[in-house]
Formats: structure tokens, C-alpha cells, sequence
């Protein structure tokens, strides 16, 4: 897909033009009120795929759009905007999008909105929309404005209301990087709602078929009398599955007795929550879209070996045998699987920052024999997180050196005061091994003593029988087993 697009803004830059097949808009409307008047907020959104892009410079492309907003009774036209609409230059085609307020008296109209391609005149396209325009002398609630992002904004940008910059969503398209979906309404009297305040109430239901629907997520939030409120919300939509949903938003009273409803539409796309990962295959067309396939062999086998160490049992056998062999759509596909199952919605950055992670950890465990995170020490650091508390020891004349590493809280296996005892016999750099640990399902070596003293110890063993023994004889530069029982 990268490539597919690199070539287009190459073509693009080659030839100066291209025409788009057809102009492609998202519309999403809702009727405010002012302490004196009504308006309806547009919010247009242009696919950038779907208009011309024409180069400004040798480094910049600019779109335009004529848009004419229409909001009219029958042919009679009661209040219209007519503008042109100019993309910020860019050196990538994206979307268009803006936003226009329109006054209109309380009644019944048709929202019309006219869109042509200044660089493409026969590339056009009119969306008419039913408008009612109501006067909110009562209990109201504002239909649901969904939010691709929102953040605190000061400034006069047209996006922002109430101290936020609000971008809307006028596809209602969630693509699969969405990890929320956030919507503003607007409340107007609530006071007369009692004097303890209203609730507004708001859940997601995914379309079944059939008329039927699946509550998926909800929530609610309580407000104190106002005549004027606005509610901000986001739900978390990390686990929705590709598929039509419904946002609901309701307006209850202190007693929950329902006073007002509104509802929006959307889409999500998920397609790795769609597939059992761990049994189906994807096609290579499909592989082909995600960051697995622009790594080159080296990088895709570097990358495989760097989450080796979080493979156990079956996984890390097939893990093996990947390496062992030349199968790059397995490889591929391989750890496609493994970061989707860490994020499904943006596998790229699971990706990403864990390669973060394993190079700094092969750079510190590097041992001039495998990579860092392939040494036991590189291995636990990756699994299990950095050390609470770390003791090394160099300068002890009966044993090599070694490291004693204290996790205070060990949510793995929900263990306290876990600890691992690494040792580097061959004295070769910094290949420590991992000699002995009490975590659970980890080496636990009884006679861990006697093996990183066995320079001397049959004749330093606590008792007789040395192939029994597993205590050292005590003394004043011993502190191995000091250190592990009682830090």
C-alpha cells in the first residue's frame, strides 16, 4: 500500500494533474442554539482521493472545491453559503475538511450541498438532506457530533467551541488505527429538569440484521441544572469488530424517566479483530498492507529473533523452525500475528516500540556470541521488565562473576521479592547464564550454591556427601547465598 501510494504522488508530481473518478464527501449536520437564534453547523469532509491535487512547487500539491450550501424550503432559498474551499499545500494528498454555521428560523427544510472540483469541473457532486430546524424553548438535546479528536484550543480556529478544538467525523468511518469514538452534544433547559440536575446517558449497539442489536459499550454522566450544557464523552472502541453501529444519547431525568433521544450511525473497520489470527491465513495481497511487508529478510529474521524470547512451548518451536528455513510470507506473517494479538488497532506500533525496547536491551546485554535479547539476561529483562533492585558481584575470589536481580512485585505469577541469579562461568565477555531463580515455571537449581562456588567446593560443602550437597560452608567473602535470602 506505501508503495502504491509513493508511486502515485510520483505520478502525481510527473504529471502536474490527475482526475479524480468521482468527488467522494461526508456530511454531518446539527442544529445549535444561541440565546436569541437557531443555526445548523455543517461539517464537509472531502476523500482526498477523490479530487485533483495540482502542483504548486517543485515540493507542494493544493486542492480546491467550490461548495454552495443551500438551506431552502421548497425552491425558496432561505439562507446559503457559497465559497471556495483551498486545501493547505501539502506535499501528500488528504482529506479536505470545513465547517460552516447558517442561521435558520424554526421549520422545515432541505439541506442541499453542492461540491465541483475546480481542477476537474465534470467531477461534482449534490447531497440533499431533510433539515428540521426546531426552537428550543424546552427540554433539548442536540443530535450527537462525532469526533475524530478533540484537545483544549484558546484560539478562534472555527473547529472550537466551548475552549476545544473539536475535529468531526463526517464519514462516521472509525478506520482500524481508532482506538475511541468521542461525540459533543449540547443540552439547553436543563434546569427545569428539577433542581438536582438530569443524567445523559449514552451506549453503543452493533446492527445484527434483522433488526436486531448488540449493547457493546455505555456509559452516563449527571449534570447540575443549567440552561446551557455541553457534554464531552468518548467510548473506547479498541474491541469493536468491523460492522454498522448505532450511537445512542439520551436525556433523562434525576428519576430516569427518558426525556429526550437522538441517534448517529457508524462504521468501524477492525479487520484484525475479524480473523482468529492464530489459525487463519491472509493472503499475501492482504499481508501487503501492513509494515511487515517493507522489511527486508535481514530486518524481518532480526525482528523475529527479537521477540523469540517471549515465545514458550509450541510457539517457540514453529518460531524455530521459521528461522530454520526460507518462508518470508510465513515469517511475515508470522509476526503480523504476534504484534495484532498486542494491537489489534495499530500493530505497527506495538511493532515499533518494542523493537525500540529489544535494541536497547541488545545493546546492553550484547555478549559477541548472540544478540543481547538472546542471553538469559536479555531474555528476562524482555519478559519480565526491568529489575527492582540489581546487586553484581566481581571481586569474589571462590566464584565467577554474578548478578542477583530483585523484583519486589512479580504480577507474572503474583509472587513478592522474586529473584534471579545469573552467572558467567567462562569468564567470555558477558555471557551470563541464568543459574537459578525462585519464580515459578523458571530454573530453580537446589544446589545453586554449590555450582557458583565450585571452584573449591568439595571441600568447603556443607555435610559429607557432596553430590547431595546444596549449602556452601559459610564464610566472610561467601555472600552469594546472603544476598539472594536475605535482600
Amino acid at each position: 500500500m506505501r508503495k502504491n501510494r509513493l508511486c502515485y504522488i510520483l505520478l502525481l508530481l510527473l504529471s502536474g494533474l490527475t482526475s479524480a473518478m468521482a468527488l467522494e464527501a461526508g456530511v454531518a449536520y446539527v442544529v445549535y442554539a444561541t440565546p436569541d437564534r437557531t443555526y445548523v453547523e455543517v461539517n464537509i469532509e472531502i476523500a482526498a482521493g477523490s479530487i485533483t491535487f495540482k502542483t504548486v512547487d517543485s515540493l507542494h500539491l493544493q486542492a480546491s472545491v467550490d461548495v454552495l450550501i443551500l438551506v431552502r424550503s421548497g425552491e425558496a432559498v432561505d439562507n446559503y453559503e457559497k465559497y471556495r474551499l483551498n486545501s493547505p499545500l501539502v506535499t501528500t494528498p488528504r482529506n479536505l475538511l470545513d465547517v460552516k454555521r447558517m442561521f435558520a428560523a424554526p421549520g422545515e427544510y432541505v439541506l442541499e450541498i453542492a461540491l465541483q472540483d475546480v481542477h476537474d469541473p465534470q467531477n461534482s457532486q449534490t447531497l440533499t438532506y431533510p433539515l428540521r430546524v426546531e426552537a428550543a424553548n424546552e427540554p433539548y438535546l442536540t443530535a450527537p457530533l462525532l469526533l475524530r479528536s478533540y484537545r483544549r484550543d484558546s484560539t478562534s480556529n472555527p473547529f472550537v467551541k466551548h475552549g476545544i478544538f473539536m475535529e468531526p467525523l463526517p464519514f462516521a468511518f472509525y478506520e482500524q488505527r481508532a482506538t475511541r469514538l468521542a461525540f459533543f452534544v449540547e443540552v439547553y433547559h436543563g434546569e427545569r429538569l428539577g433542581p438536582n440536575g438530569y443524567a445523559v446517558r449514552y451506549y453503543v449497539e452493533q446492527d445484527m440484521g434483522n433488526g436486531n442489536t448488540t449493547l457493546v459499550a455505555s456509559g452516563a454522566q449527571r449534570k447540575k441544572p443549567s440552561r446551557l450544557d455541553a457534554i464531552l464523552a468518548a467510548i473506547d472502541i479498541s474491541q469493536l469488530k468491523s460492522g454498522n453501529y448505532t450511537l445512542t444519547v439520551e436525556l433523562r431525568t434525576e428519576y430516569n424517566q427518558l426525556v429526550a433521544q437522538q441517534k448517529v450511525a457508524f462504521r468501524r473497520s477492525n479487520p484484525l479483530l475479524d480473523i482468529d489470527l492464530s489459525k487463519a491465513e491472509i493472503s499475501e495481497e492482504e499481508l501487503s498492507k501492513y509494515f511487515v511487508a517493507d522489511l527486508s529478510e535481514e530486518n524481518l529474521r532480526y525482528s523475529l529473533r527479537a521477540i523469540s524470547a517471549l515465545t514458550w512451548a509450541d510457539d517457540a518451536e514453529a518460531l524455530k523452525n521459521l528461522l530454520a528455513g526460507s518462508d518470508l510470507y510465513g515469517m511475515r506473517l508470522y509476526l503480523l500475528r504476534h504484534f495484532a494479538q498486542k494491537n489489534p488497532n495499530d500493530p505497527e506500533a506495538a511493532y515499533l516500540e518494542y523493537m525500540r525496547l529489544a535494541g536497547a536491551v541488545d545493546q546492553k546485554f550484547h555478549s559477541g556470541f548472540r544478540y543481547g535479547f538472546e542471553t538469559d539476561r536479555g531474555r528476562t529483562f524482555l519478559r519480565f521488565g526491568r529489575p527492582d533492585d540489581l546487586i553484581r558481584v566481581d571481586d569474589d575470589p571462590a566464584a565467577p562473576p554474578y548478578e542477583i536481580w530483585i523484583y519486589f512485585n512479580f504480577p507474572k505469577t503474583h509472587q513478592r521479592n522474586v529473584k534471579f541469579l545469573f552467572y558467567n562461568p567462562s569468564l567470555a565477555g558477558e555471557d551470563f547464564i541464568l543459574l537459578h531463580s525462585n519464580a515459578r515455571g523458571e530454573i530453580n537449581n537446589p544446589r545453586w550454591e554449590v555450582v557458583l562456588y565450585s571452584r573449591n567446593a568439595i571441600n568447603q560443602i556443607e555435610g559429607s556427601n557432596y553430590h547431595d550437597a546444596t549449602h556452601m560452608q559459610r564464610n566472610f567473602n561467601r555472600n552469594a547465598r546472603r544476598f539472594f535470602e536475605d535482600f
